[in-house]
């Protein structure tokens, strides 16, 4: 079973994510269930039980959990299949920049039904092709429930196979396989109750599947309970497993990240604390966990996690936050990229009327030389010191822009760039231009190195007014009449 994500450095990857996020919107395959206003503000305490709650991704595909617990009530699965991007490797960019409206290829493909008892779905993850999913009620219990993503645009529920926790919540999960093929589950409770109501000890409960297979059945392995001082006692939405690959005969490190909001009034449409969106990265120590001999009954252990890091992302208005939901990828040429959705369909800017589903991608910047470009990316800033608005060229996306005035950040046009930064192959160059389609003088080369390199424009003769920008090989680009060389 696939589930091992691994990078070469874990650490260095996680602190140079970018905390500035790339937007992706979708509009279109929403069902007409949604004409009730479901997951707006329109409802019930604006909205605040009716938001989405977790974010995956694999290949093309986002998986986002729901809750709907009015009428019709539903815990939901929205999957989101993303056509106008790449399946895989690597991040994906904007979706918008060649138009503020989503592209209609990016749209949602199944809107599944997981439960009509416990509506609230919480911080789910994926092993392979299954989605694992915490599911909660009005009472003190949950489930875990598995769905079969086989076919992603038509989910199945494994029936038969929920891990039952009639005394405890569950409200954001981690799955990964060990290097014996047995999966390793960790489910985060911040919210249980005393039957007098006072708030029972933060909890992260361990599972050890039977066999290789989640279908095989888990046994409770363990229960790690963080004192309110520890490094891992927050109010934590979404989790993720990542491994380290070991040098030459060296052991393999595991990691665990989690992601939240730091405000308490999340989620409101105009909180007076936004909060902070951040993630905190954990080294998990196996070695207080009784792996090689279950016990029958489940240990309690400390010193489980030992923190590593920490991400402040942007607080971008409405277009992400961690307490909606938030997830670390890693894709196949070993790139660490995050993810996270808003809590509500939300309006564009620009006035246009039809909400959407917002979502920021936030990708490392140092995770290896690179030596092809579908790996290589632009950032052009509209501000000196990487300041302002900022235009992501990721690999062969939009990497011909003959018009950067109908090029749009944030809802508008890009016409200036007054700082850079960049990571391209050797033997290849990106070239800005003062005019349109490919033209005026001087030309600004950007040559590849494999290394991240950083420009400020005013160091050079390029003046900052941006017409056209394009991939080229080097050999090319440094012959162009006037050209300067970064």
């Amino acid at each position: 079973m696939e589930g091992r994500h691994f990078l070469d450095n874990v650490k260095a990857q996680f602190l140079s994510l970018n905390t500035r996020g790339d937007r992706i919107g979708v509009r279109d395959g929403f069902p007409r269930a949604f004409v009730d206003k479901r997951y707006t503000v329109l409802h019930k305490n604006s909205g605040r039980d009716n938001h989405f709650q977790g974010i995956e991704r694999i290949g093309r595909y986002l998986f986002i959990t729901g809750s709907y617990p009015y009428p019709k009530r539903r815990s939901d699965l929205l999957v989101v299949q993303l056509d106008s991007r790449a399946a895989d490797p690597g991040p994906w960019g904007s979706n918008l920049v060649e138009d503020k409206n989503p592209p209609r290829a990016d749209r949602v493909v199944s809107y599944f039904q997981i439960d009509a008892d416990y509506w609230h779905p919480g911080g789910l993850d994926t092993i392979g092709a299954v989605a694992v999913v915490p599911l909660e009620r009005f009472d003190n219990s949950s489930v875990i429930t598995f769905i079969d993503l086989t076919d992603p645009a038509q989910p199945v529920r494994l029936t038969g196979f929920d891990i039952a926790r009639p005394d405890s919540k569950a409200g954001a999960l981690a799955i990964t396989a060990l290097s014996d093929g047995r999966p390793l589950l960790a489910v985060w409770c911040d919210s249980d109750k005393a039957p007098d109501g006072t708030a029972r000890p933060y909890h992260l409960d361990l599972y050890l599947g039977r066999g290789p297979s989640v279908t095989s059945g888990f046994s409770m392995l363990a229960t790690f309970q963080p004192p309110t001082n520890d490094g891992f006692h927050h109010a934590y939405q979404c989790l993720d497993f990542v491994w380290e690959k070991g040098a030459a005969g060296a052991a393999e490190t595991l990691y665990l990240i989690g992601f939240e909001n730091t405000s308490e009034t999340q989620p409101t449409p105009k909180p007076l604390d936004p909060g902070r969106n951040v993630a905190r990265l954990y080294e998990m120590d196996l070695s207080v966990l009784p792996l090689a001999a279950p016990p029958a009954n489940p240990v309690q252990v400390s010193g489980l996690l030992i923190p590593k890091g920490e991400r402040e992302f942007e607080t971008s208005g409405d277009w992400c936050n961690m307490d909606a939901g938030a997830c670390a990828y890693v894709d196949s040429n070993q790139q660490l990229i995050v993810y996270s959705i808003y809590h509500f369909l939300a309006k564009p800017g620009g006035g246009r009327s039809t909400p959407i589903l917002k979502c920021l991608e936030f990708r490392a910047t140092d995770f290896a030389p690179v030596a092809l470009i579908e790996d290589g990316w632009v950032e052009l800033y509209e501000q000196p010191r990487l300041g302002g608005r900022r235009l992501s060229i990721l690999g062969p996306w939009n990497a011909s822009i003959a018009d950067t005035r109908r090029a749009y950040v944030d809802d508008k046009r890009f016409e200036t760039a007054r700082s850079i930064r960049y990571q391209l192959p050797a033997g290849n160059s990106f070239v800005l231009y003062p005019g349109k389609n490919f033209q005026g003088s001087p030309a600004l080369v950007l040559p590849g190195a494999g290394v991240v390199r950083e420009v400020e424009v005013a160091q050079t003769r390029f003046k900052g007014k941006l017409g056209s920008c394009r991939l080229q090989l080097s050999s090319v680009a440094e012959t162009i009449p006037g050209a300067v060389v970064a």
